[in-house]
């Protein structure tokens, strides 16, 4: 009978989500129609920081990440921020700062529920992959150093069509390794960002072959 009692327990638990969807959602966010009249039109990044505060700077990387990816063409400030935020992992910081004048700018819910929408619906096989495991891994500083890198390149104004996602997702693997506790993730998202140095050393060796190139021939 207790057996049966707690399949019938789990039966109604409600499923596990990523931490960065309950983050959201305890800001106000929705990923369904929104009831009238119950929260407020907007959240200042002041407020996302003071939640980050909680959560680590992985809330943050995850908010900055998600909203840059329908900027085509406008990634530099997304970058620089981040880029902001993995520096102050590397020197230790606790908890993310930004000045105050940053912190009073505003954001419309319906960009945060667009955020949270995007996350219940492309991202349920993430819930699933992630656990708490390899926490040694997780070392502030090294993270900072790759979530730095990444972000320098996402704010470069590559010559690339869709080069963003090349930075974007090492950048939101790290920052959901760091919401959920989990190494492996994190493992990830170094390897991913180790490719990404990679490819940038080759894609700057080549450019400067060509200027290389395009001088001689003038000259």
């Amino acid at each position: 009978m207790d057996v049966e009692r707690a399949r019938e327990v789990i039966a109604a638990s409600p499923p596990r989500r990523l931490r960065l969807s309950e983050l959201l959602e305890e800001l106000g966010a929705c990923d369904d129609d929104p009831p009238l009249g119950t929260r407020p039109s907007h959240v200042s990044l002041g407020e996302l920081v003071d939640k980050a505060a909680e959560a680590g700077f992985g809330f943050l990387v995850g908010v900055l990440v998600l909203l840059a990816i329908p900027f085509v063409g406008f990634s530099t400030p997304f970058g620089i921020a981040i880029a902001l935020l993995g520096l102050q992992m590397m020197v230790g910081r606790p908890r993310p700062w930004l000045p105050w004048r940053a912190r009073r700018r505003e954001l419309t819910m319906h960009m945060i529920d667009r955020i949270a929408t995007l996350l219940a619906r492309r991202t349920r096989w993430i819930v699933k992959a992630t656990s708490r495991r390899w926490e040694v891994l997780i070392q502030a500083r090294v993270v900072g150093l790759g979530i730095f890198v990444l972000a320098v390149g996402l704010a470069l104004p590559l010559p690339i069509p869709g080069s963003n996602w090349v930075f974007l997702l090492p950048l939101f693997v790290y920052a959901i390794g760091i919401l959920e506790r989990d190494g492996a993730w994190i493992l990830a998202g170094h390897i991913l960002a180790v490719v990404d140095v990679v490819l940038l050393v080759v894609f700057w060796q080549v450019v400067s072959s060509v200027l290389a190139g395009v001088w001689q021939w003038l000259t």
